[in-house]
């Protein structure tokens, strides 16, 4: 399958706030390494200073910075110097998502700091690779072992200043993972070590309680219980959540109001304190807007939407899902020009560095040349005439074998250069690919509000309301899995089949559908594209089943055949032709986006990756020849 890692999401001991109370500080320091000019350990720590902050402000700059330390260290040889300019390069290459490179530089530092003898940078680089792979479900075990090798050195460090933020990082962990106990567990591990060592460090304090209020939120009350849980879950959940907000006003953290309010928002909603609940969502919104916070906006603007609708304004309901439409829209298109932005930035930067390198290799030789040049004409000019052509000669065919290295030299140049431009070429066609995706998302939502929309004319409060709360769950879902190349099967069909839900709720008995998983298929191991197969399902649902009187049944099949997951969707409807002809007499046919766009991303998918990722339909018929419906097969290579 394609090689691929999800957007990196970061749980670093720094916030957002804290990235702007050093933009001062950042400052002072590129003017001091611009007036600082001696090449000494120095000049050293202010590079590394330098790249490490940028993380916070602009993290491909931070890479130029990184490099230039990785320069220095080797120049003078400071090898502790080295190690932590590799741990600052990883560092911004985490806030780029590039967690490749990330890993790549990270493990560099880790084993310099080991042959340094460095436990207390060897535990910081150990959480950070922990940090990198937190986000990722396929990795949460090689999370969990770099979090515990991180844990494990700063205990017998004796170290209280930075183990909570590892253990921290192990409890959020845990409740991605929704493993209640130990989640629950390492929360109140760090909270007592807080309490005890560090009451005063506020950032930790408001990370720890909201973690704790999103816990609360996120496990089921079935699952507390099994814990030994006796309280009342929401209440936990706005005790955390307040106090977390207290601490981030405190602080005046702009983004921690806004994600607080919203969970507010969400818990109250969850009670149905609606009141309460669309008080904190519209104050999340506001504050997310005011700061330019346009995940954050999002996240305010579906809750919003989920009150309106719990109350029977429906019409306010699906005004603010069709903002929510538009906001995430804008959403992955920045989030996609900043990418490319710096890729171009990243390439240029390789561009210029290694022929600045090439230009000072041929200088260099040039003037081996002309050194070469000036002592042939001196022998010329004292010497004899034998002597001289026999010197000559030997100069002639050693100049001349320098001539064809260097030749050889400005082709290998070349060759990486070309090999660079290919490299940024495919970077620019995975952006094609992410622009697919975020244009079939804004589409596939469109046909949910539509639903909702028809539930809100109808007065239907109690089918909208389902209706709603299975739709904010399954846009939550395709969102996050929208920010990804590839999700587990585990994923997909559980998209799959709540999308399914939401139709046969709709249709009512016009729909039925079935999903057949065959034993040999390892839903947590194999990954595929997101949103892969529902359009399909969509087109079969809209153009096979729809226009049957008394619908039909659609039978969605995973199983796997000689290293490929063969995906048949298979539906009893009317056919293609006639699809074709019903389409053409109607003005305001149903028309399949998804389907086509789909078929642009394998075409791209394919060229990427040299992969053979197919899809073929056929018509189905019965003996006499009669139209019985259509199956389409999607085959995809496993490694």
């Amino acid at each position: 399958m394609i090689p691929r890692y999800k957007a990196a999401f970061l749980f670093f001991c720094i916030s957002a706030n804290i990235a702007q109370a050093q933009e001062p500080d950042l400052d002072s320091l590129v003017k001091a390494e611009v007036q600082y000019v001696k090449e000494d350990t120095i000049r050293l720590k202010l590079l590394n200073d330098i790249a490490f902050f940028q993380q916070y402000v602009d993290p491909a700059k931070g890479l130029l910075y990184a490099e230039k330390a990785i320069a220095l260290a080797t120049k003078i040889k400071d090898d502790p110097g080295l190690a932590r300019a590799h741990y600052v390069m990883g560092v911004d290459y985490l806030r780029m998502d590039q967690v490749s490179k990330t890993l790549e530089y990270l493990q560099k530092a880790a084993k310099m700091y080991e042959s340094l003898k460095r436990p207390i940078d060897l535990a910081k680089v150990y959480n950070t690779i922990g940090a990198a792979y937190l986000p990722h479900s396929e990795h949460y075990k090689d999370a969990l072992v770099y979090l515990d090798k991180a844990i494990g050195l700063y205990k017998a460090l004796g170290d209280k200043q930075y183990l909570p933020h590892s253990i921290l990082n192990k409890a959020l962990l845990y409740k991605r993972m929704d493993s209640v106990g130990p989640a629950i567990q390492h929360f109140n591990e760090v909270l007592g070590l807080f309490r005890q060592y560090m009451p005063g460090n506020k950032q930790l304090e408001a990370r720890i309680y909201s973690g704790l209020g999103d816990a609360y939120i996120q496990f089921s009350e079935a699952k507390l219980r099994a814990t030994g849980f006796t309280g009342n879950k929401n209440d936990s959940a706005v005790y955390y959540v307040q106090k977390a907000l207290d601490v981030f006003n405190e602080l005046g953290s702009e983004d921690g109001k806004a994600a607080n309010h919203r969970r507010l928002g969400t818990v109250y909603l969850a009670a149905k304190k609606y009141p309460l609940a669309l008080q904190h969502a519209i104050r999340a919104n506001e504050i997310a807007r005011q700061g330019g916070f346009l995940s954050m906006e999002a996240d305010a603007i579906t809750v919003i939407s989920e009150v309106y609708a719990a109350t029977g304004r429906y019409d306010s309901a699906f005004a603010y899902l069709k903002k929510y439409v538009v906001l995430n829209d804008s959403l992955l298109n920045d989030e996609k020009e900043r990418e490319l932005i710096q890729n171009e930035m990243q390439y240029n930067f390789d561009k210029k560095e290694d022929s600045l390198h090439f230009q000072n290799e041929l200088l260099s030789q040039n003037n081996t040349l002309n050194k070469l040049q000036l002592r042939q004409q001196w022998l010329y000019s004292g010497g004899a005439l034998v002597l001289l052509l026999g010197l000559g000669g030997f100069l002639y065919y050693r100049n001349r074998n320098k001539q064809v290295k260097l030749v050889l030299q400005l082709e290998k140049e070349r060759a990486e250069q070309k090999q660079r431009e290919s490299e940024f070429e495919r970077k620019v066609s995975d952006a094609a690919l992410h622009s697919l995706r975020s244009q079939m998302n804004p589409h596939f939502i469109f046909n949910c509000l539509n639903s909702i929309k028809l539930y809100a004319v109808e007065n239907n409060q109690d089918a909208a309301t389902g209706y709603l709360g299975k739709f904010s769950r399954l846009m939550r879902l395709v969102l996050e899995n929208s920010k990804s190349d590839r999700i587990t099967l585990q994923q997909e069909v559980e998209t799959l089949q709540l999308y399914m839900e939401m139709e046969a709720m709709r249709f009512k008995e016009k729909l039925h559908y079935q999903i057949d998983i065959a034993d040999n298929v390892d839903m947590d191991y194999i990954e595929l594209p997101p949103m892969l197969i529902q359009p399909y399902v969509e087109n079969a649902i809209w153009h096979g089943l729809m226009p049957k009187e008394d619908g039909g049944t659609i039978v969605v099949a995973f199983r796997c055949e000689d290293n490929n997951l063969k995906i048949v969707v298979t539906d009893n409807g009317v056919g293609r032709a006639r699809a074709a002809e019903l389409k053409s007499k109607s003005a305001t046919a149903h028309k399949s986006f998804g389907m086509s766009i789909t078929h642009q991303r394998i075409e791209l998918i394919n060229q990427m990756y040299n992969t053979s990722m197919s899809v073929i339909v056929n018509d189905l018929h019965d003996g006499q020849g009669n139209a019985t419906g259509t199956e389409v097969i999607i085959d995809i290579p496993i490694e």
